[in-house]
Order: structure tokens, then C-alpha cells, then sequence
């Protein structure tokens, strides 16, 4: 019966020997294949790729990157430097329909006398050089007891432009002096704050 026993024992350990080496050698067999896949596709696309010339590389990558384009929400910011008086005046502006869905190149050509200085889909910078004088030169002065708006041209000649609902009676005896003599204002920016200052 111990004979038996030893014999039985025996044949199982031989038995699970068998079925262990046969399962080790499927695991390495399957992660040998798996490793012989990855490197051959890895050496078809480095093929692939070292095939392409100059022209058909920039292609692949131009097909694999998405472009910007401007959102219905973009806002346009406009800088024009004004050469005869030195003023830079700056403007927002939603964007226009028919400029939605432009990529960078399409608003170079829409927009050819212009710099581009940014561009993402919710924000474009555009930026311009003219010889002109800006036209946003104003004189504020007291007239019959109101603050009255002038604009000046080039050759600060004053034309009547505005006339504001806001009294010198209450302004103080410095800031009333100042209108007085007259208070020059650049830009239509810096006009509107001025006037909040006097309210």
C-alpha cells in the first residue's frame, strides 16, 4: 500500500511538471509573438515615415493637426498707430458672420493691409500703420455754465462737437479753472473717463 502510494504520488508530480512546463511555454511563446508584432509594426511605420520626402511629411502632419479657426463668440481687437499724431486707438468688435470659421490664412487675406499680432478661435489682434491723423483730439471747455466738447483737427482748429449735461456749478474751483482754460482729451477712452470724473 505505501508502494502505491510512493507510484501515485510520483505520477502526479510528474502530471503537474508536464502541465506546468506546457503552460510556461504558451505564456512565452504568446509574449514572444506579441513582442515579434509590436517591433514589426513599429519598423513599418519608422519605414513609412523615413519613405516620406520633404513635401509628403509636411502633408502628414498638416492632415494629423487640426487648424484653428474663429468661434462665433471672437472679439477683434483693432490697433491703428496714427503716424502724424503718435496715437496708437485701439477697438473691439464682434466678428462679422461671414468671417466665422476662418482659419489664419483666411483672415491674412481678408484682412492683407493688417498684421496679424494674435490669433486664437476667441481672440484675434489686428494691428495697422497709417500716416493720418487720428481724430480723436477733444477740448473741454465751460460754456454758458455746461462742460462743451470741441474736437480738434490737425492744426488744433476747435469744432463744436457736444454739448453735456454736466454743470460747472458743482465742479471744484481747481478742476473748474482747468475747464476754464480748456482741457485737452486724446481718445475717445480717455474722453468718457474724463467726463465720469466730472459727474
Amino acid at each position: 500500500m505505501k508502494k502505491y502510494t510512493i507510484i501515485a504520488i510520483i505520477m502526479v508530480g510528474v502530471i503537474m511538471g508536464f502541465l506546468t512546463g506546457i503552460y510556461l511555454y504558451k505564456i512565452n511563446k504568446i509574449d514572444k509573438d506579441e513582442k515579434d508584432i509590436i517591433a514589426e509594426t513599429i519598423e513599418d511605420e519608422c519605414t513609412a515615415i523615413g519613405e516620406l520626402d520633404n513635401k509628403g511629411f509636411e502633408e502628414f502632419i498638416k492632415t494629423n493637426s487640426e487648424e484653428e479657426k474663429t468661434s462665433p463668440n471672437c472679439v477683434i481687437t483693432l490697433k491703428i498707430y496714427h503716424e502724424a499724431c503718435k496715437h496708437l486707438i485701439e477697438t473691439r468688435q464682434s466678428i462679422e458672420e461671414a468671417e466665422v470659421n476662418m482659419t489664419e490664412d483666411e483672415l491674412k487675406e481678408r484682412f492683407e493691409s493688417w498684421e496679424v499680432q494674435k490669433f486664437t478661435p476667441t481672440e484675434i489682434v489686428l494691428y495697422k500703420e497709417v500716416n493720418e491723423f487720428c481724430n480723436e483730439h477733444y477740448l473741454l471747455k465751460d460754456e454758458n455754465g455746461y462742460i462743451t466738447i470741441y474736437r480738434l483737427d490737425e492744426n488744433e482748429n476747435a469744432e463744436f462737437f457736444n454739448t453735456t449735461e454736466i454743470s460747472t456749478e458743482y465742479l471744484a474751483s481747481e478742476d473748474l479753472e482747468k475747464i476754464k482754460d480748456g482741457i485737452k482729451v486724446y481718445t475717445d477712452k480717455e474722453l468718457n473717463k474724463t467726463l465720469e470724473d466730472f459727474e
